[in-house]
């Protein structure tokens, strides 16, 4: 208990360090401490309202909203092509994630860190232009339009690798494949004048996107990892990894 509320204290006196460098918003955890992981999980779940807010003092940008500027995943699955670019993807709900567990590896200069997550509602607000081919009949079908995306009980796991040089973690790969209990499309105008078309799509998608969503989810895995990555090293590149994880 005493361990926490000096942890706590230096959480709070946040900035305040002698040194005049940034000390970052997380409860320090000894690596050698028996009750690691639990302490990392406290940490994060404690530091989390500060993350989402934003800290200005290294430039690090809110997290809740999350905006993805523009990207553009290609999926080929057999029976199916399809090229589909994002813009301007705009995600919600983060602020309310919960962490079950933090795992981390230490080799040589080798580090990861593995953190579940459980974040009750996530809703994605974008525009995308999209391109199907379904081969099976051969029709090719165009959309493009906005859309929101709601998710509801997202489970998934935080994976970040990279090196630890001059007492600086470099994050190389970040990957999340999050897995939702519930998943519904909605949009007004997919098919630009034609409403009939346009709910049989939303339909569609929402009473399949399981296997349409395990589908698409490599490509999209893919396409977040540079944008992750970036926004990983944003906050680890101003900071001392042992002060970290010492």
């Amino acid at each position: 208990m005493l361990y926490y509320m000096l942890s706590v204290f230096s959480f709070v006196t946040l900035g305040l360090s002698t040194s005049g460098q940034f000390t970052p918003p997380l409860i320090t955890c000894k690596r050698d401490s028996d009750n690691y992981s639990a302490c990392l999980k406290h940490a994060i779940q404690e530091a989390w309202p500060r993350f989402n807010k934003g800290i200005p003092e290294i430039s690090f940008p809110p997290l809740d909203p999350l905006v993805f500027k523009y990207g553009k995943i290609i999926v080929n699955s057999g029976e199916i092509h399809a090229e589909v670019g994002f813009t301007n993807l705009t995600y919600i709900g983060l602020s309310e994630a919960h962490f079950s567990d933090v795992r981390t590896h230490f080799l040589d200069n080798d580090f990861r860190l593995e953190v579940n997550t459980d974040t009750p509602k996530l809703q994605i607000k974008g525009f995308s232009k999209q391109r199907w081919v379904l081969y099976i009949i051969y029709v090719i079908i165009y959309v493009i339009g906005p859309f929101i995306i709601s998710l509801d009980d997202v489970v998934g796991t935080w994976d970040l690798i990279g090196d630890v040089v001059n007492d600086t973690w470099i994050v190389k790969n970040f990957t999340y494949p999050p897995s939702p209990r519930k998943f519904r499309l909605n949009a007004d105008n997919l098919i630009e004048g034609n409403k009939v078309l346009n709910d049989l799509i939303l339909g569609f998608v929402n009473e399949f996107w399981p296997p349409l969503y395990r589908t698409m989810l490599p490509a999209m895995i893919k396409m977040w990892n540079p944008w992750l990555v970036d926004i990983a090293n944003n906050f680890f590149s101003k900071v001392s990894f042992s002060q970290l994880f010492p």
